[in-house]
């Protein structure tokens, strides 16, 4: 199965999910990665104690996240059990890898020196996370 892109439009501007997610869908998918599997239902109840929610918007947004490769869908009885397609620290990586990748092949130069510039910035352990990253890339 190929996947779809996870970060077809960044916004660098917003937090978190929400960079790479609506609203609704990055509340949504936090709730299911804790739970594990859901339906609809248990989602909008659980939504509901934060917002007034129409039970149809939530499952719109999650056939949505099910057409986006993000959710995993299968019928039982006459519902539908929901559970993520990757774990969230999978999601996650693969929007830095889009995000990067992108910015690599755009603006290389620059990608790099301002990546440069923030690791300088950093403490100490985040330097020699990247050293040895770099090490093993070259030791190859």
């Amino acid at each position: 199965m190929t996947l779809k892109h996870v970060a077809p439009d960044f916004k660098p501007q917003r937090d978190g999910l929400k960079q790479v997610l609506g609203d609704l869908e990055a509340d949504i998918m936090e709730y299911v990665w804790i739970k594990g599997h859901c339906t609809v239902r248990d989602v909008h109840e659980h939504l509901l104690k934060g917002r007034d929610l129409a039970y149809t918007t939530v499952m719109t947004v999650m056939g949505r996240l099910f057409e986006k490769e993000i959710l995993l869908r299968e019928a039982e009885g006459n519902t539908h059990l929901y559970r993520p397609a990757m774990l969230r620290e999978e999601y996650i990586s693969r929007v830095v890898g889009e995000v990067l990748d992108a910015l690599l092949s755009a603006h290389s130069e620059q990608t790099i020196s301002h990546l440069a510039a923030r690791l300088g910035e950093a403490d100490a352990e985040k330097l020699s996370m990247l050293e040895q990253v770099i090490r093993q890339k070259r030791g190859r």
